[in-house]
């Protein structure tokens, strides 16, 4: 009886060791373990071992976080028209070279926590507006959004935090000048088509007259070889 009861104290003496101790790290997020040694251990994606009362776990998201990025207000571009510009940004934690910095700055706050604490992203969306004209932002979206991302960047591994993509989604001004240069090109369109029609009609009123001619030619050295 002795010997049994001393197995079932060391079964459950290990079945509670591994519910402390265990620990297990989805890809998306990260576990902090610190206490023992000088350097946190981290897991990602897998498991491992604390040590209890010695070591303690943390935890930090380092999945893809989708950032909804307004200006507040209208913005003069370079041109001074003043428009609004919401984007999306999808950021994640800098997992290769920005880990120590996110720890101090995101540690266990959760992702909206973390998506409110990304407020430069703003300023970068405002700062490239004022450099460009609005004919350039409404045509070339892309390189706008590449031209924000670019100027986010550091800022945002200030942070420990890595930009995956910048994409603009809609541009508005108080004026409705997006709207008329929509028409202007329009109208551009239609002219060019007009034109393509005549020019088309053209080549084939040309075709004709001159089949009509080489028609009547033929025609006339057909009756003048009757007529000898």
């Amino acid at each position: 009886m002795n010997a049994i009861a001393a197995i079932i104290t060391v079964i459950v003496a290990i079945i509670l060791f591994t519910s402390i101790a265990y620990v297990k790290a989805p890809p998306n997020r990260a576990a902090i373990i610190t206490g023992l040694l000088k350097e946190p251990r981290i897991l990602r994606g897998k498991a491992g071992f604390k040590i209890p009362f010695f070591e303690r776990v943390d935890w930090l998201e380092v999945g893809q976080m989708d950032i909804s990025v307004e200006t507040e207000e209208f913005i003069p571009t370079s041109d001074f028209i003043n428009i609004q510009v919401d984007a999306i940004a999808q950021v994640s934690i800098d997992v290769e070279n920005g880990m120590d910095i996110a720890m101090r700055n995101f540690l266990n706050k959760n992702m909206d926590e973390i998506k409110t604490s990304i407020a430069t992203l703003q300023g970068n969306l405002r700062e490239i507006i004022g450099t460009m004209e609005l004919k350039n932002i409404c045509q070339n979206k892309a390189e706008f959004s590449k031209q924000v991302k670019e100027n986010a960047e550091e800022d945002i591994a200030n942070l420990g935090i890595s930009i995956i993509s910048f994409n603009v989604q809609n541009i508005k001004d108080k004026e409705n000048l997006i709207s008329d240069l929509g028409i202007d090109n329009r109208e551009k369109i239609r002219k060019s088509g007009s034109i393509a029609k005549a020019d088309s009609l053209k080549e084939v009123s040309i075709n004709q007259a001159k089949a009509d001619n080489e028609s009547n030619t033929a025609e006339i050295e057909s009756q003048t070889e009757i007529a000898k």
